[in-house]
């Protein structure tokens, strides 16, 4: 079963089945209740995790005590993605958003498969700068982008990441997320967030459904960026 999983996971996807089940040795299968704590900020990082089922929220809390989500990590995601290769303690807080599913691995066992089988590590750097660049495209998001596109970016990850694809085409964000959450991902006051996201339901980009959570038309959406 864990075999499995893992090899569904995008960072292991150059693995080969030997190297797979190397790894499936070390991992440990996990169902969690909706809001519990996988670690907090500031703690050894002693692993790092996958997302089988359900949504984990990443958040940090600033010196004024105040929530900024930093992601959430959806089905076959891994988080956090540096723990592979350092040893800093957890730069965020993990709290499951719902009931979820996940596999981990600890840290020392998984150096010292590496170890065994450098081949792995080479495979990872792949996938590794591939999140180094998500991150940047997301840092220039922030500097350069009007509020209005910082809001809309944010819509769409979202529908790509945590979307069930309706009949029409159209993809509804199944995590439902306050404004002030919404706000608080990208360093935003809600009330900007609120404006912006009427002015999208207007144009016809989103609406929300009968559950609360958005609907989201990808294609009216692509137009207006």
């Amino acid at each position: 079963m864990l075999e499995g999983y893992l090899s569904s996971m995008k960072i292991f996807e150059a693995l080969d089945d030997e190297e797979i089940s190397a790894v499936a040795e070390i991992a440990h299968h996990k169902n969690i209740g909706k809001h519990t704590h996988l670690f907090h900020m500031g703690e050894e990082m002693v692993n790092f995790y996958f997302v089988i089922r359900g949504n984990v929220k990443i958040y940090r809390i600033d010196a004024e005590g105040r929530e900024q989500i930093i992601n959430f990590f959806g089905k076959s995601e891994m988080f956090p993605h540096h723990a592979i290769f350092r040893k800093d303690p957890y730069p965020a807080s993990a709290v499951t958003a719902e009931d979820s599913e996940v596999v981990f691995i600890g840290k020392k066992d998984f150096e010292e498969v590496i170890r065994r089988r450098p081949g792995i590590a080479v495979k990872l750097f792949h996938y590794i700068g591939e999140v180094i660049v998500d991150l940047q495209h997301r840092l220039q998001e922030k500097i350069l982008k009007p509020t209005d596109e910082q809001v809309l970016l944010l819509i769409r990850r979202l529908a790509y990441a945590h979307g069930l694809v309706l009949n029409d085409g159209r993809r509804e964000i199944t995590l439902k997320l306050t404004k002030q959450e919404m706000a608080n991902m990208i360093g935003l006051t809600r009330e900007t967030v609120s404006r912006n996201i009427s002015m999208f339901r207007k144009l016809g980009i989103l609406e929300i459904g009968s559950s609360g959570r958005m609907i989201v038309d990808l294609d009216e959406l692509e137009t207006y960026i």
